[in-house]
């Protein structure tokens, strides 16, 4: 492609298609670090973690890595509507640009061979730069924030070291909310946030983590893969965590858990008295915010009901839900 030869900060890095061979693109991607992996690595994805990305990079993937029917069909829809919201973006962007273009190709940094981008579009735009586009979609549970243009920062990141990788500027994103709403936004590098958190963390991970084979630190977003990895447990089993950090770490737990208790009680207390200040009226105005206190319904299965009258349905319907639950208490 002609447009790739003005692109001269990256080189190609692979033409496999995940069209033609899903199972090959996926094999280059784990040779190096991709722009959905940049989020998880700074810690700022709701989706997935260092440690997950360390594990599929190092061949270590496991069961409980693997998404569920739900995420799979996510995914897959959002694959199959990606042509849509570039087109789209194309038309409603037409003012300012000349033409986009679909890049088959997998690119790396030319200095760095292990900072990977797979970009969903390259835009040229009317004033001869060139631009990535990134597409998304998402539910309507998602409207709030791109109505608010509030974009999660795991797609900030991943852009920037898309831009960062191609040498460009400026990027843009677009998203279908709800499969009938459409968000388009402009997006320049951040060069500070590059330098600064992005591209250390990248390096490190890459050459302190995953060549050395040493796992990352465990995040925020691998609750429920922790619960799920070590979801069995040996009955009254000890262990001595004589460490410093698993010290702090339990200390971090015990008092985040009495602030949290504080918090909501006091989170809780007001409410209660804006709701007695509302009484019946739904909306409320303060000086600097909107009150609202809303009727909402639900539609439950009464189980003392259900127990009582359809004893055997009760009994056919339960479910036995196994977890492990954790507790810090001091005085130790």
């Amino acid at each position: 492609m002609d447009i790739l030869k003005r692109l001269t900060n990256c080189t190609v890095y692979s033409t496999v298609r995940q069209e033609d061979d899903e199972a090959a693109w996926l094999a280059a991607r784990t040779r190096g670090i991709g722009g959905s992996d940049v989020g998880p690595i700074c810690g700022v994805s709701p989706f997935t973690s260092a440690r997950q990305i360390y594990l599929n990079k190092t061949g270590q993937y496991t069961d409980a890595m693997k998404p569920g029917e739900a995420a799979q069909e996510r995914m897959r829809f959002g694959h199959l509507l990606e042509p849509v919201v570039a087109d789209e973006y194309a038309h409603r962007a037409k003012d300012e640009i000349k033409a986009i273009y679909t890049v088959d190709a997998t690119l790396c940094h030319k200095d760095f061979p292990w900072a990977l981008a797979n970009i969903d579009r390259l835009i040229e735009y009317k004033d001869g730069t060139l631009g990535i586009l990134e597409c998304k979609t998402t539910s309507e549970y998602g409207k709030d924030e791109w109505d608010s243009g509030e974009i999660m920062m795991t797609y900030i990141y991943q852009l920037n070291w898309y831009l960062w990788i191609l040498g460009l500027e400026k990027g843009a994103f677009a998203c279908l909310v709800g499969g009938n709403k459409f968000y388009h936004y402009d997006v320049y590098r951040n060069d500070e946030l590059l330098n600064e958190t992005i591209i250390p963390a990248a390096k490190s991970f890459w050459f302190d983590n995953v060549l050395k084979l040493v796992d990352p630190p465990m995040q925020a977003s691998d609750t429920d893969f922790a619960n799920t990895l070590y979801s069995t447990v040996v009955k009254n089993s000890e262990k001595t965590l004589d460490s410093d950090v698993a010290n702090d770490l339990a200390r971090t737990v015990f008092e985040c858990k009495a602030q949290i208790k504080e918090i909501t009680s006091t989170m809780e207390e007001a409410q209660n008295r804006l709701k007695d200040m509302l009484q019946d009226t739904e909306i409320g105005y303060t000086k600097d915010f909107i009150v609202k206190w809303s009727p909402r319904s639900q539609t439950r299965v009464d189980t003392d009901t259900l127990k009582a009258n359809f004893p055997e349905v009760y009994a056919q319907c339960q479910k036995k839900i196994e977890f492990r639950a954790m507790t810090v208490k001091g005085g130790l």
